[in-house]
């Protein structure tokens, strides 16, 4: 189907937008044309989501305008804005737990029958329909809360779809997403694109943008610094007009050796049907990756190896010394850290501060005579702060009103400040900035030259070859095979992850 991309559907034309003083948008200008695919970049606190508020109906602007179809309009809520087709798909997912996947893709359009109830076999066969044109299978009479984070986040963007909206918007679509199921999407992307779709894509993933979009568009501390299509700009002229400056490696050196001192030894574990006689092995001021395909036993590895769901068989040595890691208070005794993947729901107390955030794990050091000492407490934050920059107005601002890029190094802050000898990452850069994702591959080589190990569990495919010094792959719960970090490829690991290969590491513990 030819479409007509020079058509606008929805401008803003000069938007400007102030929070308690502070610019977060100066004059920026955006058109989302007919059959075209955006792809909206920058670091976080760039003035993104303020501006896809803005479009969606969420925000007012302080100055500037929208136009629809040429003429101006006001969107009142983002309820006027979906009226006039214009859907936001946010980051922050806004399904309901406690109804079914069919429920929830149908709220506000349910069919009826000739009694005026809601009609389940004809929600559910419609929601079903939306799910095939998306090209995703999720069963609709499941109810939403015992879905994988993959799974809701297909689940709103097939609600988002039911609208058959003309400009639809979508904020990290594949942060938690496997390689297959990011494919999927852009196919559906390409398709609705094809029909006459606008569609804005705000990602993270710079590698994603050629592969389904046609432009891109680049903020920087509220203020458009590129605009080209996506032929005419490379990924490192992308990385430049975000952060203000050339990125010349994204991935710090590697271990040139690994040490022969195992911090860390999986001997044979299992947990129940979900992980099957796992061997690995964690050499001391190493960084050891683990990946593959969506539910392979990756989630249930991470959290077992913190004591969340204790391993059922098999035998976990910390420096050479069998330890029993039955809960989070024994796998820290052994000096484990977690990062869990879902920082805002584990990782965090967002209503409190940022100053007692980083410093909830020691607040035994900071005592005296059994009082918190505020002198104490106070230097602690600050020196978390300034060590892993994070941007706040003080170490007293709420840690909820921070970007995802600072709430993350918040996390790592936390755990360091506790001084561990493991540190376990799940997901630890999803949904956050270039800038914010080099200072934590940074961070994380740093800490491993200090003698600190790292077992990074992670989806992204570059940054799990970027950062590890050895790669172990699973597939349904087991070791399917390991490479090393300078030989690994992309290839190499979805063979791997597919379950075609030597399962080198499903039994002993490899030599080091």
């Amino acid at each position: 189907m030819q479409t007509n991309q020079n058509e606008v559907i929805l401008a803003g034309c000069g938007l400007c937008k102030q929070f308690s003083g502070n610019p977060v948008l100066t004059g920026v200008s955006i058109a989302c044309r007919r059959g075209n695919v955006l792809a909206l970049v920058g670091e976080n606190g760039a003035g993104k989501s303020t501006l896809m508020n803005i479009l969606s109906g969420g925000l007012m602007p302080d100055d500037g305008r929208l136009e629809m179809d040429g003429e101006e309009i006001v969107f009142s809520s983002p309820h006027a804005a979906k009226a006039r087709g214009v859907a936001f798909v946010h980051q922050e997912l806004s399904l309901m737990e406690n109804m079914t996947v069919g429920e929830n893709i149908m709220l506000g359009q349910e069919p009826l029958t000739g009694r005026r109830l809601i009609s389940q076999r004809a929600l559910h066969r419609e929601a079903e329909r939306i799910l095939a044109e998306i090209g995703y299978h999720v069963p609709v009479e499941r109810i939403v809360s015992e879905l994988t984070p993959a799974q809701k986040q297909m689940t709103e963007i097939a609600k988002a779809w039911a609208g058959k909206p003309r400009v639809m918007i979508l904020d990290e679509p594949t942060s938690s997403l496997n390689k297959t199921e990011s494919d999927q999407l852009f196919r559906f992307v390409r398709r609705i694109r094809d029909e006459g779709v606008s569609v804005v894509l705000i990602t993270h993933r710079l590698e994603e943008i050629p592969l389904a979009c046609d432009d891109v568009m680049v903020l920087k501390d509220g203020e458009m610094t590129a605009h080209e299509r996506v032929d005419r700009i490379t990924r490192d002229e992308i990385i430049c007009r975000m952060v203000g400056r050339e990125i010349t490696n994204t991935y710090p050196a590697r271990c040139k050796a690994l040490s022969a001192d195992l911090l860390l030894e999986l001997r044979d574990v299992s947990l129940g049907r979900e992980l099957s006689h796992i061997s690995m092995a964690v050499p001391r001021g190493s960084v050891i990756g683990v990946g593959g395909l969506e539910g392979q036993g990756q989630y249930e590895l991470a959290r077992a190896l913190f004591g969340i769901r204790p391993f059922t068989a098999g035998e976990v040595l910390v420096a050479g010394q069998p330890a029993r890691i039955r809960s989070p208070r024994s796998a820290m005794r052994h000096g484990i850290a977690y990062v869990p993947d879902d920082r805002k729901l584990e990782g965090l107390v967002l209503p409190l501060s940022v100053g007692e955030n980083i410093s909830m794990l020691v607040l035994k050091q900071l005592c005296a005579r059994g009082l918190l000492n505020r002198r104490k407490t106070e230097a602690c934050a600050l020196e978390g702060m300034e060590s892993l920059r994070i941007r706040a107005h003080s170490h007293r601002q709420p840690v909820a009103s921070l970007s995802g890029g600072n709430q993350q190094k918040i996390v790592f802050t936390k755990w360091l400040q506790f001084k561990p000898k493991l540190l376990v990452l799940h997901e630890p850069t999803r949904g956050i900035d270039v800038q914010s994702k080099l200072e934590i591959y940074e961070l994380i080589r740093s800490l491993t030259a200090q003698g600190l190990s790292v077992l990074i569990f992670t989806s992204d495919m570059l940054e799990l070859i970027g950062l590890s010094d050895r790669i172990y792959v699973l597939y349904e719960g087991a070791v399917s095979g390991q490479l090393c970090g300078e030989d690994a490829t992309e290839e190499k690991i979805m063979q791997l992850s597919a379950g075609l290969g030597n399962a080198a590491g499903g039994g002993e513990v490899p030599h080091v």
